[in-house]
């Protein structure tokens, strides 16, 4: 029986206690998954037997309420650590960065998080800890055998990198018998083959009790082609083949394993991009100079606010913390924008709001765009712009349906066919710590009580 979001919460607080004890815990993150794609699965003409023995054989969630901004890097930290953005440290995908001195660099390194992690209470528990291509792990001290998500100039040198950013002699290793690893900025569903039999030799050869896995072929296809089209369908339909390899390789390893498959957000189609900023040229809070030759796009000579995208929203951050009057002025601006509808703003959101949802703690403002309408990233020109073919896009209201992330678990002792019902982002970690036997006491949630 479906339970209320408020009612699963509730249900969700009974003791550890209850929860079934497993010696090995397996966790697929497939990048953009709807909960819909597998429990409506005819629905959408989507041949994914694997992912749909989840639901039939295991536990799973009709929504996963998720983080704002509801993006990648954000979310993946929540789902091993149980904490909000502002808590965990990882607040977008990519750094603020509005003069580009960074060049495009992402949250990819350990040392920015701020809370423990699912590997740190299993390796504080005695157990072996694995990770391929999972956001920010470069330098995670308490995985034992790592291939970190990482890129940086989409050459050939990224995976030397790559390499040097494992656990020594581990790529070398796992190359003999697989083709070469591709670097986190490919995903590609040959890419994914190559992750997939990358886990499957860890597994066979190592036994680590935690491994955890990151495939974002489907969220680049979604991007692209937009949620539910013959060519995202596709990919997810190649995955599911994947899943099935490693949920057999996991439970012939282990008969007592657990495989969870979860997501970071969901998706929604996108038929017109509005480049907002030109809307801050247009308010004179930045400046533009001469065009970088690493971008290929102007360079920020001056400013006084700047947005940080984040997909279907944008943070306002201003240079000066103190300056209050561009902070004042730029919200009253985009709340102006806001009451035209072809400039696709749903909302301005102020930073009261925004430290209570644990997200951008030192933004000024975030700009909530309307489902369809994304943000574009030019400068100049026309400010809305349609987009056909339509495209995909996430970064949107956690509450809203279609970017509700997934959640699935199937494997010894969890019983058939439970729907959990709606629940929090921040309730997996602490679950998973559970069936593993450890303690994540710094998540905000207990376990989930599962049959």
């Amino acid at each position: 029986m479906t339970r209320s979001f408020l009612s699963s919460l509730l249900f969700c607080a009974l003791a550890p206690s209850m929860l079934p004890a497993a010696s090995t815990v397996l966790l697929i993150s497939i990048g953009g998954l709807r909960p819909d794609a597998v429990l409506e699965a005819d629905k959408h003409g989507l041949k994914i037997p694997n992912l749909r023995r989840f639901v039939a054989e295991g536990a799973y969630s009709t929504g996963v309420h998720g983080v704002m901004p509801t993006v990648t890097y954000p979310s993946h930290t929540t789902l091993v650590t149980g904490v909000l953005p502002a808590v965990h440290g990882i607040l977008n995908n990519a750094t603020f960065d509005p003069q580009m001195t960074n060049r495009d660099g992402w949250y990819w390194y350990a040392e920015d998080l701020k809370a423990p992690t699912l590997w740190d209470a299993a390796a504080k528990g005695g157990l072996s800890t694995a990770s391929i291509n999972w956001p920010v792990t470069v330098g995670a001290t308490s995985i034992k055998y790592l291939v970190p998500e990482y890129w940086r100039a989409g050459s050939k040198d990224d995976h030397k990198l790559l390499r040097a950013l494992s656990t020594p002699g581990l790529l070398d290793e796992i190359e003999r018998t697989t083709p070469p690893m591709p670097d986190g900025h490919d995903t590609s569903v040959a890419a994914e083959e190559i992750r997939t039999k990358a886990a499957i030799y860890v597994i066979e050869h190592y036994h680590p009790q935690l491994l955890t896995l990151h495939l974002g072929a489907f969220n680049h296809a979604q991007h692209v082609f937009a949620p539910f089209s013959k060519e995202a369908n596709a990919v997810l339909e190649a995955l599911d083949g994947d899943i099935g390899q490693l949920a057999q390789a996991a439970w012939k390893a282990d008969p007592n394993a657990v495989v969870a498959v979860v997501s970071d957000h969901g998706f929604v189609s996108t038929d017109r991009e509005v480049n907002l900023n030109s809307f801050m040229i247009a308010s004179n809070k930045i400046t533009y100079g001469r065009f970088s030759s690493f971008t290929g796009a102007a360079t920020v000579t001056a400013w006084k606010a700047a947005l940080w995208p984040a997909g279907g929203s944008a943070a306002v951050m201003v240079a000066d913390p103190k300056d209050e009057k561009s902070c004042q002025e730029v919200r009253e601006y985009f709340t102006v924008l806001s009451k035209s509808p072809i400039n696709g703003i749903a909302a301005v959101i102020g930073n009261e709001e925004l430290r209570r949802r644990g997200a951008f703690p030192n933004a000024c403002a975030l700009i909530e765009m309307e489902p369809g309408t994304q943000i574009g990233p030019a400068a100049e020109g026309h400010a809305s712009i349609p987009l056909k073919p339509k495209e995909g896009q996430n970064g949107y209201y956690p509450e809203l349906p279609d970017m509700f992330a997934a959640f699935f678990l199937a494997g010894k002792g969890i019983a058939p066919g439970q729907n959990l019902g709606d629940i929090d982002m921040r309730q997996v970690a602490p679950t998973l710590a559970a069936l593993l036997g450890v303690d994540l006491p710094t998540a905000d949630y207990k376990p989930i009580a599962l049959k």
